[in-house]
């Protein structure tokens, strides 16, 4: 445990909207206070919450003339204020969500707490003089400046990362692209054309080159710098992330809110290892489904836990397709496997939430047997073959 309480840290000023009001009514929220999220409330009981995300994103399916509070809204659980802070920190993991509303139950919610709100307190222990190197991711993805829009969007959605920093041939940092703003400046647009909200507007190409949109100016930090610095220029500057360089200007890392949220979260049960989120169309499953899939992948990371090492994240979204067979929708399943000894994707395609995770999970499982050395250990090598159909 932490020690410290939730409500320690949380705030009672926080934005709320009915879930039968109109999608404009809480863009207009955002555009008037800016808040992480807002609290959806069916008269006085809390439902879930709206965020900035899920609004961009409700464009690729509804009509934004149209939709309402309801068609977007996500379920998300509500943390006690005698909690600690380390439960809070593993909720907002798993959830993917930034805050989350504080309260005794859904009939009385009286606070929000921030992931920053968090770290903030965090850093005054001795946890905010460690070092940036410790907790910053090493495995980059990184685009050059002559890559395309495509091509960063196909990253991101293949790797299922919301950021890309830009180099050039000496691996020097020019510049970062964000999944957000390519939404806005390129996704969104051809959604608002079909309704007719663009007339006479040039909608940019997918051609477009990255030197031409990515942001300039990135902040950055040293990977020797304390977590104290990390955590307040990430404050500072209202961000959730930061670009590691060395001396030279040169990307070594990438630190992020959720990596230092990660051992926070981790001192709620010592035993708890790696953490699933699920997003995408996750929370439409029915509890079956959901359990079924979170037990599967318990099941895999637990048969392969000397491979994968002590302690990591799994992304799972989930996305489900208009199309169906004898009854069953196509599901397509996005997973990251994000782990002290490496970095695992994959994605699974078929009929079924189930099978369209197990094929995932088949496809993580064949690139983890193929990093093993096979030669030293005979279990592995047997699994191997057994997944090429060539053991009998």
């Amino acid at each position: 445990m932490v020690g410290i309480l939730v409500e320690e840290v949380m705030t009672d000023k926080f934005a709320k909207i009915d879930v039968n009001a109109p999608l404009s009514e809480a863009i207009g929220i955002f555009e008037k206070e800016d808040p992480d999220l807002i609290l959806v409330f069916d008269r006085s009981t809390y439902k879930g919450v709206v965020t900035q995300d899920l609004i961009i994103k409700s464009h690729l399916k509804w009509d934004p003339t149209k939709a309402k509070v309801k068609d977007v809204y996500k379920p998300a659980p509500v943390i006690k204020p005698r909690d600690d802070l380390s439960h809070a920190a593993k909720l907002m993991i798993e959830t993917d969500l930034r805050s989350l509303p504080v309260g005794e139950d859904k009939t009385n919610i009286f606070g929000v707490i921030s992931d920053l709100a968090i770290l903030d307190r965090v850093i005054k222990e001795e946890f905010g003089k460690r070092k940036v190197k410790e907790f910053m991711t090493t495995d980059v993805i990184t685009l050059k400046p002559d890559d395309t829009v495509a091509k960063a969007l196909a990253t991101m959605r293949d790797h299922a990362i919301s950021r890309i920093p830009i180099v050039n041939e000496e691996g020097k940092l020019e510049g970062l692209v964000t999944l957000h703003d390519l939404i806005i400046r390129f996704i969104k647009p051809r959604f608002k054309a079909q309704y007719g909200e663009l007339v006479g507007e040039k909608i940019p190409p997918f051609s477009t080159q990255l030197r031409e949109v990515m942001i300039r100016g990135v902040i950055t930090i040293l990977p020797d710098a304390t977590i104290r610095e990390a955590v307040a220029t990430m404050i500072d500057n209202r961000i959730d992330g930061l670009v590691v360089v060395n001396e030279e200007n040169k990307v070594v890392g990438i630190l992020t809110v959720k990596d230092l949220l990660l051992p926070i979260s981790r001192m709620v049960e010592k035993e708890a290892k790696f953490y699933l989120q699920l997003g995408g169309d996750a929370h439409i499953l029915s509890d079956f489904t959901r359990e079924r899939i979170i037990s599967d992948i318990k099941k895999f990371v637990d048969g392969y836990a000397d491979v994968l090492g002590d302690e990591g994240i799994i992304y799972l979204y989930i996305r489900r397709f208009n199309e169906k067979f004898r009854g069953v929708h196509l599901y397509q399943a996005r997973m990251r496997v994000v782990t002290d000894r490496g970095v695992f994707v994959a994605t699974g395609e078929t009929w079924g939430a189930i099978q369209a995770v197990h094929d995932a999970l088949r496809a993580i499982e064949r690139q983890i047997l193929q990093k093993v050395e096979l030669q030293r250990d005979l279990r592995y090598a047997k699994r191997f073959l057994d997944k090429l159909e060539l053991w009998r």
